[in-house]
């Protein structure tokens, strides 16, 4: 599989990779005829391998086998979309994926009929969604030959569409669904006491507080400083969660552990408590003192994703200072490009 080198697709699967959750969801934002068609208590995660990482054009996929209430099996295929853009071919993408479905299908030995296979796809971008739910708008219309080109549906769930009081279902899935609608938004900051409130119980729990930690590392990850910065992250928990202020120390001291083994990561995670940006810095310059170029790149990899050759060839060779330069510019680049203009 690809890696996930996105915040928001990590989040993403780490909170609907829990079939319970992801049962909830799809029961919940389905249209009712196709939710009632399927037995949802049997919902199962598919194992990653089977799709073919060739096509693994979005991380955050994940594919769930369900039974179906009339006899049989089928999938329900959810394609996780971030982009400040809406994807225009993602009906291509999607009749791909479905044709690489039936094909492991039948080579793990099935025969008969092929499976249902239920296209889904989950949006929170900030971009009006625009592109057509049928594949066959994506093919040139000619009256005569219509019949020969497939619809392919799929089903959009547009998280800015809803209203908050939409937006519902046990604490988990509220909360992940109000996290993800206002992630990209200025209200985020506003709007973050009320969906932390919710888990006022839950972080009680064993299983609660892992969730919890795993939204506090998204927010700080994935919110622009804007709209949230690391001291508010960590006033609006204190306040909010009984125990706050342990809570963040002890999530700050578990990451600041994991992180020693992951190089430049360890400015990263202690973000959590000092300050994102902070933390970053700190990490980076730590990074540099070590005069080692590669945890730049491993910098430029979690912020944008796999990188050109050309990044490649700037790294190779150059001065600790440039090198030192190019990771400040990490913090607020909105591009790659970006990165390596130079400023003043």
């Amino acid at each position: 599989m690809t890696a996930l080198n996105s915040p928001h697709d990590r989040f993403f699967k780490a909170v609907f990779g829990r079939t319970e959750v992801a049962a909830e969801f799809l029961e919940r934002y389905l249209p009712a005829a196709a939710g009632q068609a399927l037995d949802w208590k049997t919902l199962r995660t598919a194992k990653d391998s089977f799709l073919d990482p060739e096509l693994a054009l979005h991380p955050a996929d994940l594919l769930y086998t369900v039974d179906l209430c009339s006899g049989g099996t089928g999938y329900v295929h959810v394609l996780f979309e971030h982009k400040s853009y809406v994807e225009s071919r993602i009906g291509l993408d999607l009749l791909r994926y479905r044709v690489r479905i039936w094909e492991q299908w039948l080579n793990a030995g099935n025969s008969g009929r092929l499976p249902v296979v239920v296209p889904v796809v989950v949006y929170h971008g900030t971009a009006t969604w625009r592109v057509s739910r049928q594949f066959a708008d994506e093919v040139e219309d000619a009256p005569a030959l219509r019949a020969y080109v497939p619809a392919c549906i799929y089903h959009l769930i547009d998280l800015s569409g809803y209203r908050d009081d939409e937006l519902q279902g046990a604490v988990m899935l509220h909360t992940a669904l109000l996290t993800l609608k206002y992630i990209f938004r200025n209200e985020l900051s506003e709007r973050l006491p009320e969906i932390l409130g919710l888990l006022r119980d839950l972080a009680q729990s064993s299983i609660g507080l892992d969730y919890v930690r795993t939204l506090l590392r998204y927010l700080a990850q994935a919110a622009s400083i804007d709209r949230l910065s690391g001291d508010e992250l960590r006033q609006v928990v204190t306040e909010t969660l009984s125990g706050g202020g342990e809570l963040m120390l002890t999530i700050a001291e578990q990451w600041e552990q994991q992180a020693m083994e992951r190089g430049i990561e360890k400015g990263i995670e202690k973000g959590i408590e000092r300050g994102i940006e902070k933390g970053i810095e700190q990490g980076i310059e730590k990074g540099i003192e070590q005069g080692e170029a590669r945890l730049l790149k491993q910098l430029l990899t979690w912020r944008f994703g796999a990188l050109p050759p050309w990044v490649e060839s700037q790294l190779a060779g150059a001065e600790p200072e440039r090198l030192e330069a190019w990771a400040k510019h990490v913090l607020d680049a909105q591009t790659l490009d970006a990165v390596f203009v130079e400023r003043s």
